[in-house]
């Protein structure tokens, strides 16, 4: 590859989208690292606005411990970044060579200043592990790889919105779980950094992303090995799982690394992550620690093994009669070891168990711990002894009380109550399905009252006597009551409405204005049609001498209005409304009655169609004037699940097809189980039969297995190339030539 002014040495890494060169710049001379992007993503264009906004970020940073970026370009179809050339390898390496306790506080020290810089900066890195951290001859550490930073405030186009980008397992959980991000939760990655740099392992570790995320949102803080334990209250506060658990800021980490280097319980140790040599022993001493095991001195310690167990053969006789003795002195003079054998043996409760037990107690009794701190107290319990019926039941205890007072909340009206509390159950029992229909009821009740209150509004700013406002808000109080049975203001303000409609109605027959007091009734008994008052007003109406006269012109009316189409609209010269004015009045007559019978039956006809030709937007229309006139609810409520059902379909598949497309790109195309594309892809033809995008995802899944089944067969894996192979044919089983690899494969196993 060519650069104009660049001279090219050598490659010095690589990752997915980008290569890394060793080049020298003509202009001044000078080493640098230069960062390539293939042609296939610098050609994309949401790809090189996230490039341009990496080489952004870059720039504005200037910090010791930041890598430095020099300049960025394009050239034909590359872009490159141009950063200083770092010659101390990245934090494995370091790692593997070893590396003492107080450089370990060095290196956090470090990368806690520079994260420190640049969150006052306003950036967030999003990405913190070993591979980006790196170092300067001198041993400082560098931060590098800003890829996929962003500001606080930067528009979220370029992130859609709920993605989750970085490592899994360096994830904060609020990261893992696609929440809104501040600096904490890169404080939270480098805590995992530390974390394994100390053990050699990441704290959370899974067969899949989304079960490593599952864990930091949940599992408790790991303990350290005992000659490690000055740093576990560090480890706890960075691994914390609420933000506001952790140190705050860069600057509060770096004052509690200064008190644990001055700790007189620090060890004097090097840590190193390869294997530890005898000679490497011989010439630090014991301070050489080691992350993994030696087998140099595994094997040494099987052959010491085999020969105590010999040795123990032949004294194992003479032993019987002296432990007889001894043990009748223990058990005399030396009851607490007989505890010991008793709680290893299971007789007697384990006293750890007891103390976490009394923690968890502890933390129960505390009206300042969070429902999810107390839970996570019981279910340490629960991990050493599982079956603790104290501690399951403490649990089930607690989901059940707090299930209990998000109901009674949500019936007394306190919705802030019961929000906060939803909130912190769902924390602590993610799973649990009545929280999910709890957290509906909620979501219907604050929808319930910010309808109520705009109904008001509406009522106070028109009045009561205005037709269409009352007629609006009816409907909407009715609303109200679907979104939340028996809300008692909206049962009130719909008796308000029908008591003052039915004086209208009354005082308008007293003056002889049977048609005002025919549409005044209306009113009042759509609002309520059990109101006591009502009869009254109906016999006013009924004493009238213009009552059969007006009731026949009434429902000659709504025949023409029927004949000439006019079912439910225009408002105020329709079939429905006619007959309702009748049944108002003269709540038995018959010909109203079919006639009200007859419209919803047409409309639900009409419905049907709406909603076979995809006319979502009509049909809405249908449902919100079916309502207006008054229409059974029944018969609405029909119309309206037709509606919802068809709405929610559509927003599923819509949602399928975009998660299954995100998990076709990250390779999650049949794993894990019921979280791959091809398992939505294939919930979407189930919804939507024929569906075109769906078919074409599923082609290129079965087209990526192919891919990756041809690959595993050129490097040797045989059985992971059928197995892939299998895959992509179960897929699209239709595929001539992947059939024909299949029976090549079976019959020239040797073939490469």
């Amino acid at each position: 590859m060519e650069l104009p002014g660049f001279r090219i040495e050598r490659e010095i890494g690589r990752g997915g989208m980008a290569r890394v060169h060793l080049a020298v710049q003509n202009k001044f001379g000078r080493l640098v690292a230069l960062k390539v992007v293939s042609a296939d993503y610098a050609n994309d264009t949401n790809f090189r606005k996230r490039f341009l906004s990496e080489s952004r970020i870059n720039a504005q940073l200037t910090h010791p411990n930041i890598v430095q970026v020099y300049d960025v370009g394009a050239h034909e179809s590359l872009l490159f970044l141009v950063m200083e050339y770092l010659r101390g390898g990245d934090l494995n390496q370091r790692l593997e060579k070893g590396m003492h306790v107080t450089e370990l506080i060095d290196v956090i020290n470090d990368i806690g200043k520079a994260l420190d810089y640049a969150h006052h900066k306003g950036f967030i890195h999003r990405d913190i592990k070993p591979e980006n951290i790196l170092f300067r001859e001198d041993g400082s550490a560098v931060l590098t790889d800003f890829g996929i930073a962003r500001t606080v405030s930067e528009n979220p186009s370029l992130t859609l919105a709920g993605t989750v980008v970085g490592t899994p397992q360096y994830m904060s959980p609020e990261q893992a779980s696609g929440r809104e991000l501040d600096g904490r939760s890169d404080l939270y990655s480098l805590g995992v950094v530390f974390y394994r740099m100390l053990t050699g392992d990441v704290p959370y570790e899974a067969n899949s992303a989304v079960s490593i995320g599952i864990k930091h949102l949940q599992e408790p803080i790991p303990r350290l090995p005992n000659y490690l334990d000055v740093f576990q209250p560090m480890i706890d506060r960075m691994l914390a799982k609420k933000p506001e658990h952790r140190y705050q800021t860069g600057a509060e980490l770096s004052a509690a690394l200064d008190e644990v280097r001055t700790s007189t319980r620090l060890p004097n140790a090097t840590i190193k992550s390869k294997v530890v040599t005898t000679q490497e022993i011989r010439a630090v001493g014991t301070t050489l620690l080691t992350t993994a095991r030696d087998p140099v001195r595994a094997k040494r310690r099987s052959r010491r093994q085999r020969r105590q167990r010999l040795f123990r053969r032949f004294t194992s006789l003479g032993l019987v009669f002296v432990l007889v003795g001894i043990g009748s002195w223990i058990f005399v003079q030396q009851p607490q070891w007989i505890n010991r054998l008793m709680t290893i043996t299971g007789i007697i409760e384990d006293p750890m168990v007891q103390v976490v037990w009394n923690d968890a107690q502890s933390l129960h009794q505390d009206p300042n711990q969070s429902l999810d701190a107390i839970v996570a107290g019981y279910r340490r319990v629960l991990s050493i002894e599982p079956e603790h019926l104290e501690a399951r039941s403490a649990i089930e205890g607690l989901a059940a009380q707090w299930k209990d007072d998000i109901l009674q909340a949500l019936q007394q009206g306190n919705l802030a109550a019961a929000e906060t509390k939803l909130i912190e159950s769902i924390a602590a029992f993610p799973e649990d399905p009545v929280l999910a229909d709890l957290s509906q009821q909620l979501t219907n009740h604050q929808h319930a009252d910010s309808l109520l209150t705009t109904t008001q509004a509406l009522l106070r700013s028109h009045g009561l006597s205005d037709i269409p406002s009352a007629t609006a808000a009816i409907q909407a109080y009715k609303e109200v009551l679907r979104l939340a049975p028996d809300h008692a203001v909206a049962v009130a303000e719909l008796d308000a409405l029908a008591e003052h409609y039915s004086d209208l109605a009354g005082t308008a027959a007293d003056n002889g204005d049977v048609d005002s007091a025919m549409i005044f009734l209306d009113r009042a008994s759509a609002a309520n049609a059990k109101l006591p008052d009502l009869a009254l007003a109906r016999e006013k109406i009924q004493q009238a001498t213009t009552l059969r006269a007006a009731i026949a012109e009434m429902l000659q009316q709504a025949s023409a209005h029927r004949v000439a189409g006019a079912l439910i609209n225009p408002a105020g010269e329709n079939a429905a409304e006619l007959y309702h004015s009748v049944l108002a009045t003269d709540p038995d007559n018959v010909i109203a009655i079919q006639g009200i019978g007859e419209i919803v039956s047409q409309l639900l006809n009409l419905a049907t169609q709406l909603l076979a030709d995809g006319q979502l937007s009509d049909l809405q229309d249908l449902v919100d004037r079916a309502s207006a006139v008054g229409l059974a609810q029944t018969a609405v409520n029909e119309i309206k699940e037709r509606l919802d059902s068809e709405v929610l379909r559509l927003a599923t598949v819509e949602r399928h097809l975009s998660n299954a497309e995100l998990l076709l790109s990250q390779g999650f195309i049949t794993e894990p189980q019921e979280g791959n594309a091809v398992f939505l892809l294939r919930e979407v033809e189930r919804l939507d039969a024929g569906n075109v995008i769906a078919r074409a995802l599923l082609s290129r899944s079965a087209a990526r297995l192919a891919s990756v089944a041809q690959e595993a067969w050129e490097v040797g894996l045989t059985e992971d190339a059928k197995h892939y192979l299998e895959l992509a044919l179960t897929v699209t089983p239709d595929v001539e030539i992947w059939r024909r690899l299949r029976e090549d494969w079976e019959k020239n196993p040797a073939t490469r």
